[in-house]
């Protein structure tokens, strides 16, 4: 059940918070790099339990984790909910939904420096309907890290997508504009 993980995880506030009515799939991808950068401290721990000898083998690691402990639950028809990590590990056996996967996972790389994109895809309808992290490898290929589905690195075949890269930055002090120290 994770439990042995719980550690890990700072407890969640329960909180919820309406940020936008009538909110598009392109608010959530705007929101969900927010979420990530204030939320990141909350997958420290963890992607340092994840982290392996190559990126392929971390993002198998990722996957996996998210998979065999956080179960799929899609949200309710009119309602998006982005959860961070925290929340997202407390409501685990109630079920998150692929924004949810896409955060937590998200922050996770980001906690290891590892470059990625959130990649929405279109399938039968005619709206974006699901959101995943793929991170990007040699010779324009690129790992699929979409705990929805049954197997790592697969995506099941789409009508249309598009790719968000993810950066992160951490600015801290005054900058400067000439050579003098501020």
């Amino acid at each position: 059940n994770g439990s042995q993980y719980d550690g890990l995880f700072p407890k969640a506030n329960l909180s919820e918070e309406t940020v936008k009515r009538g909110a598009s799939v392109g608010d959530t991808v705007k929101f969900i790099p927010k979420v990530v950068k204030d939320t990141l401290w909350q997958t420290e721990s963890i992607a340092e339990k994840l982290e392996a000898n190559s990126v392929s083998e971390t993002c198998k690691n990722i996957w996996e984790f998210v998979y065999r402990h956080i179960d799929y639950h899609k949200d309710d028809e009119g309602l998006e909910q982005i959860r961070s990590p925290a929340r997202t590990w407390h409501d685990r056996f109630r079920g998150v939904d692929c924004d949810c996967y896409t955060v937590f996972i998200s922050s996770i790389l980001s906690n290891l420096k590892i470059k990625h994109k959130l990649r929405i895809t279109k399938y039968k309808q005619d709206h974006f309907q699901h959101i995943y992290p793929i991170v990007p490898t040699t010779g324009g290929n690129y790992i699929t890290v979409d705990c929805v589905v049954d197997r790592f690195n697969y995506e099941e075949p789409y009508s249309e997508k598009q790719d968000t890269t993810m950066e992160l930055e951490y600015l801290n002090g005054v900058p400067s504009t000439n050579n003098v120290d501020v």
